[in-house]
């Protein structure tokens, strides 16, 4: 089982390796995540817009990471509904892209 401190590692790597793609140096938002029974959500945003709030700097479509307490993995949620469908999708299915 996985600590916050061991998931929030986890996420911050996998926002390490997607920086080239996205081009901005990218930060958890640590106020904004949500613990959940099978883990934690987290959200995140451009260093530079969270430093600044300049919104030209603000992402967009940077959906929510659930980082499973059980063993580590992330699952990238989505952005076209609210998160708690995600989860809904998450807790019946282990995929929140699927729905039971």
């Amino acid at each position: 089982m996985l600590s916050l401190a061991d998931a929030r590692k986890i996420a911050e790597a996998y926002l390490k390796s997607i920086e080239p793609e996205v081009g901005l140096e990218l930060v958890l938002l640590d106020e904004a995540t949500m613990e959940q029974s099978f883990g934690w959500l987290f959200f995140y945003n451009s260093r530079s817009f969270v430093e600044t709030g300049n919104f030209s700097d603000c992402l967009a479509g940077n959906a929510p990471l659930i980082v499973s307490r059980a063993d580590g993995a992330i699952h990238v949620t989505g952005t076209a509904f609210p998160i708690e469908h995600y989860i809904s999708n998450f807790l019946a299915t282990g995929d929140p892209h699927r729905s039971g």
